[in-house]
Protein backbone atom coordinates (compact mmCIF):
# COMPACT_ATOMS: atom_id res chain seq x y z
CA UNK A 1 0.00 0.00 0.00
CA UNK A 2 3.25 2.30 0.00
CA UNK A 3 2.73 5.39 -1.79
CA UNK A 4 -1.30 4.36 -2.55
CA UNK A 5 -3.35 7.77 -3.77
CA UNK A 6 -6.99 8.17 -2.72
CA UNK A 7 -8.82 10.12 -5.08
CA UNK A 8 -12.10 10.35 -3.51
CA UNK A 9 -15.05 9.65 -5.60
CA UNK A 10 -12.40 9.10 -8.50
CA UNK A 11 -11.54 5.76 -6.38
CA UNK A 12 -8.37 4.30 -5.79
CA UNK A 13 -5.21 4.78 -8.24
CA UNK A 14 -1.32 3.38 -7.66
CA UNK A 15 1.53 5.48 -8.79
CA UNK A 16 2.50 5.19 -12.41
CA UNK A 17 6.61 5.87 -12.48
CA UNK A 18 6.16 8.00 -9.42
CA UNK A 19 3.44 10.25 -10.98
CA UNK A 20 0.48 11.28 -9.09
CA UNK A 21 -2.52 11.38 -11.47
CA UNK A 22 -5.48 13.39 -10.03
CA UNK A 23 -8.79 13.04 -11.58
CA UNK A 24 -9.74 16.63 -9.96
CA UNK A 25 -8.45 19.37 -7.44
CA UNK A 26 -8.11 16.89 -4.38
CA UNK A 27 -6.27 14.00 -4.11
CA UNK A 28 -5.00 12.06 -0.84
CA UNK A 29 -1.72 10.44 0.29
CA UNK A 30 -1.61 7.11 2.53
CA UNK A 31 1.52 7.02 4.59
CA UNK A 32 1.09 3.99 6.61
CA UNK A 33 -0.52 3.18 10.11
CA UNK A 34 -3.88 4.53 9.12
CA UNK A 35 -2.10 7.91 8.73
CA UNK A 36 -3.33 9.84 5.28
CA UNK A 37 -3.85 13.25 4.46
CA UNK A 38 -6.23 15.04 1.95
CA UNK A 39 -4.65 18.03 0.04
CA UNK A 40 -5.29 20.01 -2.92
CA UNK A 41 -3.59 20.69 -6.08
CA UNK A 42 -2.72 24.29 -7.38
CA UNK A 43 -0.14 24.88 -10.27
CA UNK A 44 2.04 27.29 -8.26
CA UNK A 45 2.84 24.71 -5.35
CA UNK A 46 4.18 21.81 -5.62
CA UNK A 47 2.38 18.48 -5.47
CA UNK A 48 3.74 16.20 -3.21
CA UNK A 49 6.53 14.09 -5.14
CA UNK A 50 7.10 10.41 -4.89
CA UNK A 51 10.15 11.42 -2.61
CA UNK A 52 7.81 13.79 -0.77
CA UNK A 53 5.66 9.86 -0.19
CA UNK A 54 8.68 8.09 0.75
CA UNK A 55 10.35 10.76 2.96
CA UNK A 56 6.39 10.86 5.26
CA UNK A 57 6.95 7.35 5.17
CA UNK A 58 10.20 7.12 6.53
CA UNK A 59 8.88 9.82 9.37
CA UNK A 60 5.92 7.57 10.18
CA UNK A 61 8.11 4.18 10.33
CA UNK A 62 10.97 6.40 12.78
CA UNK A 63 9.64 8.88 14.37
CA UNK A 64 10.13 7.86 18.52
CA UNK A 65 7.40 6.94 20.61
CA UNK A 66 7.76 9.99 22.79
CA UNK A 67 6.67 12.63 19.20
CA UNK A 68 4.18 14.45 21.66
CA UNK A 69 7.16 15.65 23.72
CA UNK A 70 9.44 16.50 21.37
CA UNK A 71 9.86 19.57 19.06
CA UNK A 72 9.92 19.66 15.47
CA UNK A 73 10.57 22.19 12.27
CA UNK A 74 9.89 21.62 8.96
CA UNK A 75 11.59 23.69 6.58
CA UNK A 76 10.57 24.43 2.67
CA UNK A 77 7.34 22.91 3.86
CA UNK A 78 4.94 23.77 0.25
CA UNK A 79 2.39 21.79 0.89
CA UNK A 80 2.58 21.41 4.47
CA UNK A 81 2.16 17.63 4.10
CA UNK A 82 4.96 16.58 6.18
CA UNK A 83 4.24 19.31 9.19
CA UNK A 84 0.63 17.86 9.04
CA UNK A 85 2.00 14.01 9.31
CA UNK A 86 3.67 14.88 11.85
CA UNK A 87 0.77 16.60 13.62
CA UNK A 88 -0.99 13.27 12.67
CA UNK A 89 1.51 11.37 14.37
CA UNK A 90 0.69 13.00 17.52
CA UNK A 91 3.28 15.87 17.43
CA UNK A 92 2.35 19.62 19.12
CA UNK A 93 5.02 21.72 18.81
CA UNK A 94 5.48 22.34 15.35
CA UNK A 95 7.14 24.98 13.17
CA UNK A 96 6.73 24.95 9.45
CA UNK A 97 8.16 27.63 7.03
CA UNK A 98 8.54 28.37 3.24
CA UNK A 99 9.89 30.78 1.56
CA UNK A 100 6.88 30.73 -1.02
CA UNK A 101 3.86 32.93 0.70
CA UNK A 102 1.95 30.83 -1.28
CA UNK A 103 2.74 27.82 -0.29
CA UNK A 104 2.01 28.63 3.51
CA UNK A 105 -1.36 29.47 2.82
CA UNK A 106 -1.93 26.37 0.77
CA UNK A 107 -0.45 24.76 3.87
CA UNK A 108 -2.64 26.58 6.25
CA UNK A 109 -5.76 25.62 4.41
CA UNK A 110 -4.21 22.10 3.87
CA UNK A 111 -4.33 21.98 8.17
CA UNK A 112 -7.83 23.42 8.14
CA UNK A 113 -8.88 20.94 5.49
CA UNK A 114 -7.66 18.13 7.86
CA UNK A 115 -7.63 18.84 11.33
CA UNK A 116 -10.42 21.74 11.37
CA UNK A 117 -8.06 23.15 13.88
CA UNK A 118 -4.51 25.64 13.76
CA UNK A 119 -2.14 24.29 15.50
CA UNK A 120 0.78 23.99 13.63
CA UNK A 121 2.35 27.82 13.11
CA UNK A 122 3.52 28.28 9.44
CA UNK A 123 6.01 30.95 8.92
CA UNK A 124 7.23 32.26 5.85
CA UNK A 125 11.04 32.09 5.73
CA UNK A 126 14.28 31.69 3.79
CA UNK A 127 15.46 28.75 5.59
CA UNK A 128 15.82 30.03 9.48
CA UNK A 129 15.64 33.59 8.70
CA UNK A 130 12.71 33.97 10.77
CA UNK A 131 13.22 31.49 13.32
CA UNK A 132 14.60 32.76 16.51
CA UNK A 133 16.15 31.68 19.84
CA UNK A 134 14.77 27.46 19.29
CA UNK A 135 16.20 24.20 18.77
CA UNK A 136 13.88 21.81 17.74
CA UNK A 137 14.36 17.75 18.64
CA UNK A 138 13.51 16.69 14.73
CA UNK A 139 14.40 18.99 12.07
CA UNK A 140 12.79 17.62 8.44
CA UNK A 141 14.13 19.54 5.05
CA UNK A 142 13.75 17.93 1.20
CA UNK A 143 15.60 20.92 -0.83
CA UNK A 144 15.70 21.96 -4.60
CA UNK A 145 16.58 18.81 -6.20
CA UNK A 146 18.78 20.20 -8.86
CA UNK A 147 21.96 21.92 -9.19
CA UNK A 148 22.34 25.88 -10.14
CA UNK A 149 21.62 25.91 -14.08
CA UNK A 150 24.11 27.26 -16.56
CA UNK A 151 23.59 30.86 -17.96
CA UNK A 152 22.16 29.83 -21.20
CA UNK A 153 19.98 26.95 -19.61
CA UNK A 154 18.71 29.42 -17.60
CA UNK A 155 17.83 32.01 -20.32
CA UNK A 156 15.53 29.49 -21.57
CA UNK A 157 13.74 28.76 -19.11
CA UNK A 158 12.85 32.54 -18.14
CA UNK A 159 12.28 32.87 -21.87
CA UNK A 160 9.39 30.24 -21.85
CA UNK A 161 8.40 31.07 -17.91
CA UNK A 162 4.80 30.86 -17.66
CA UNK A 163 2.70 32.67 -15.28
CA UNK A 164 1.37 30.50 -12.20
CA UNK A 165 3.90 28.30 -12.52
CA UNK A 166 6.33 26.70 -9.46
CA UNK A 167 8.81 29.31 -9.65
CA UNK A 168 12.51 28.35 -10.85
CA UNK A 169 14.26 28.67 -7.62
CA UNK A 170 11.99 26.02 -5.86
CA UNK A 171 13.74 22.90 -8.03
CA UNK A 172 17.05 24.58 -9.04
CA UNK A 173 19.78 26.13 -6.87
CA UNK A 174 19.63 22.78 -4.95
CA UNK A 175 23.48 22.60 -3.61
CA UNK A 176 23.51 26.67 -2.37
CA UNK A 177 20.53 25.54 -0.39
CA UNK A 178 21.88 22.82 1.20
CA UNK A 179 25.13 24.78 2.10
CA UNK A 180 22.96 27.10 3.66
CA UNK A 181 20.91 25.07 5.84
CA UNK A 182 24.23 22.48 6.98
CA UNK A 183 26.02 25.36 7.68
CA UNK A 184 23.09 27.10 10.01
CA UNK A 185 21.69 23.54 11.10
CA UNK A 186 24.02 23.61 14.51
CA UNK A 187 22.48 26.40 16.17
CA UNK A 188 18.94 25.13 16.04
CA UNK A 189 19.62 21.50 16.71
CA UNK A 190 18.93 19.82 20.50
CA UNK A 191 21.98 18.77 21.61
CA UNK A 192 20.44 14.65 20.78
CA UNK A 193 18.39 16.21 17.93
CA UNK A 194 18.49 15.06 14.56
CA UNK A 195 17.80 16.58 11.18
CA UNK A 196 16.31 14.38 8.17
CA UNK A 197 17.04 16.06 4.87
CA UNK A 198 16.03 14.18 1.23
CA UNK A 199 18.64 14.60 -1.51
CA UNK A 200 18.36 14.08 -4.72
CA UNK A 201 20.97 12.91 -6.65
CA UNK A 202 20.92 15.62 -9.48
CA UNK A 203 22.59 17.89 -6.73
CA UNK A 204 25.39 16.65 -6.21
CA UNK A 205 25.00 14.74 -2.95
CA UNK A 206 29.03 13.53 -2.69
CA UNK A 207 30.30 17.28 -3.65
CA UNK A 208 27.72 18.98 -1.53
CA UNK A 209 29.17 16.80 1.28
CA UNK A 210 32.66 16.99 0.66
CA UNK A 211 32.64 20.57 0.54
CA UNK A 212 31.10 20.72 3.94
CA UNK A 213 33.76 18.80 5.59
CA UNK A 214 36.75 20.71 3.94
CA UNK A 215 35.22 24.24 5.15
CA UNK A 216 36.00 22.50 8.42
CA UNK A 217 38.76 20.60 7.64
CA UNK A 218 37.85 17.33 7.92
CA UNK A 219 35.88 17.89 11.45
CA UNK A 220 32.55 19.53 10.26
CA UNK A 221 29.95 20.02 13.45
CA UNK A 222 27.90 17.59 12.42
CA UNK A 223 27.95 14.40 11.32
CA UNK A 224 25.74 12.23 8.96
CA UNK A 225 24.38 8.65 7.98
CA UNK A 226 22.37 7.34 4.83
CA UNK A 227 19.11 6.20 5.89
CA UNK A 228 17.58 5.39 2.81
CA UNK A 229 17.74 4.83 -0.48
CA UNK A 230 15.19 5.04 -3.75
CA UNK A 231 15.83 4.90 -7.46
CA UNK A 232 13.06 7.26 -8.65
CA UNK A 233 12.12 8.32 -12.48
CA UNK A 234 12.60 11.86 -13.55
CA UNK A 235 9.35 13.97 -13.41
CA UNK A 236 9.63 17.74 -14.79
CA UNK A 237 6.72 19.32 -12.46
CA UNK A 238 6.66 22.30 -14.92
CA UNK A 239 5.42 22.80 -18.85
CA UNK A 240 8.21 25.19 -19.16
CA UNK A 241 11.24 22.65 -17.65
CA UNK A 242 9.48 19.51 -19.90
CA UNK A 243 9.65 21.88 -22.75
CA UNK A 244 13.40 22.24 -22.24
CA UNK A 245 13.73 18.40 -21.78
CA UNK A 246 16.24 18.47 -24.72
CA UNK A 247 18.54 21.08 -22.64
CA UNK A 248 17.82 19.97 -19.10
CA UNK A 249 19.18 16.36 -19.87
CA UNK A 250 22.53 17.72 -21.73
CA UNK A 251 22.83 20.03 -18.52
CA UNK A 252 22.87 16.80 -16.45
CA UNK A 253 25.21 15.38 -18.90
CA UNK A 254 27.45 18.13 -17.87
CA UNK A 255 27.01 17.92 -14.27
CA UNK A 256 27.85 14.40 -14.77
CA UNK A 257 30.68 14.47 -16.57
CA UNK A 258 32.35 16.82 -13.56
CA UNK A 259 31.03 14.32 -11.04
CA UNK A 260 28.18 16.96 -9.88
CA UNK A 261 25.56 14.45 -10.42
CA UNK A 262 24.69 11.41 -10.74
CA UNK A 263 21.76 9.33 -12.55
CA UNK A 264 21.14 6.49 -15.04
CA UNK A 265 18.81 6.42 -18.20
CA UNK A 266 17.21 2.90 -19.48
CA UNK A 267 17.00 2.07 -23.24
CA UNK A 268 14.05 4.42 -24.01
CA UNK A 269 15.80 6.99 -22.66
CA UNK A 270 14.00 7.77 -19.33
CA UNK A 271 16.05 9.10 -16.52
CA UNK A 272 16.39 7.60 -12.98
CA UNK A 273 18.05 9.64 -9.93
CA UNK A 274 18.79 8.34 -6.72
CA UNK A 275 16.67 9.64 -3.57
CA UNK A 276 18.54 9.60 -0.21
CA UNK A 277 17.40 10.28 2.91
CA UNK A 278 20.05 11.48 5.38
CA UNK A 279 20.16 11.96 9.11
CA UNK A 280 22.24 14.66 10.46
CA UNK A 281 23.26 15.45 13.90
CA UNK A 282 25.89 17.37 15.88
CA UNK A 283 29.18 15.56 16.42
CA UNK A 284 29.59 14.67 20.19
CA UNK A 285 33.61 13.94 20.83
Amino acid sequence: MQGLIDHGVAGLHHLNKGHIDCMDSNYKIYFGLGQHLTLINTPEVFKVSVAGIKLGNYLTHTLAPDIPNRSFLDIGTGSGVHALLIRALGGHDIIATDISEKSIDQARLHEHINFNQAKISFLVSDLFNNIAGRKFHTIVFNPPGWRTPSPSLLQRLKAIELPGEIPIESMFYGEQVITRFLEDLPQYLEPTGKAIVGLNSLVGIRDVLSRYNQRHNGAPPLVYKLAERHTLPLLYYSANWKACRKHLTKEFEHWSSQDLATYCIDHNGNIYWSYEIIEFSLRTI
